[in-house]
């Protein structure tokens, strides 16, 4: 592994990103993955705001290997530093329904609604859900988001500045070809594939059609995303490299 190479894994929640931090885990010391239980004694913040994230001492930025957290694109050029991205992507329908599961299984006040209630709750829609991923790589500097979940309105010129950032992204996968990306991994940085367990998987069950189409038909500036994605990478794999 390269010893002075730095990465920034872009965490989208509900892709697969657990069981990949595990795997960063397993390939770098503790203390060189960004947050740290025990230097950060607030996680929550230390995972997902940014002014937490750049105000990072220098002394310990020099010290992290690996960034991880719920984090948008635009903070990697806040941070200023020379580092390889990842991310994660998922089909959206798929994505919003595991998140809707997380949901109900973890959140008190959601534990007893149904999914679609869940999916029509008013803080919850514009953060997590509406568009999300393309969302999170289509802030701006100038936009001077907090965090993650900040809402923001996806229009065309939104969706092609999300589109050209994920381009800018070193290592692309989706969760449907996880073992690709994870070979890919290995392949051009050497790390090693620990066996570890799946993170935070919530069992599935029926969902209605409707629920479906409505998700697709509420998110088609996501679906397009995603599928854009899908294009990045199969043009990437058979170009056989990182770009």
């Amino acid at each position: 592994m390269t010893a002075a190479r730095k990465f920034f894994f872009l965490h989208v929640m509900k892709t697969a990103g657990g069981t990949l931090r595990r795997q960063i885990l397993a390939n770098f010391d503790r203390d060189e993955v960004y947050p740290l239980k025990g230097l950060d004694p607030d996680m929550r913040r230390a995972n997902y705001r940014l002014d937490y994230l750049l105000s990072l001492p220098a002394e310990r930025r020099s010290r992290i290997r690996v960034f991880t957290g719920h984090f948008p694109f635009v903070a990697v050029e806040l941070l200023g530093m020379e580092l390889t991205t990842i991310t994660i992507l998922r089909h959206p329908v798929e994505r919003t329904l595991s998140y809707l599961r997380h949901c109900k299984r973890y959140h008190e006040q959601h534990r007893e609604l149904s999914l679609e209630e869940i999916y029509e709750d008013p803080f919850f829609y514009p953060s997590f859900i509406k568009n999300h991923q393309a969302k999170l790589f289509a802030f701006t500097v100038d936009d001077d988001p907090e965090s993650y979940m900040d809402a923001l309105e996806i229009d065309p010129r939104r969706l092609a500045l999300a589109k050209g950032n994920l381009e800018r992204v070193d290592v692309v996968g989706t969760q449907e070809r996880f073992d690709e990306l994870l070979a890919e991994l290995e392949r051009c940085f050497g790390w090693r594939l620990a066996r570890v367990k799946d993170k935070h998987v919530n069992p599935g069950g029926t969902v209605p059609a409707s629920l479906r189409r409505r998700i697709a038909e509420d998110n088609q500036a996501d679906m397009e995303f995603f599928e854009h994605a899908r294009s990045l990478c199969e043009r990437r794999r058979l170009a056989g490299v990182v770009e």
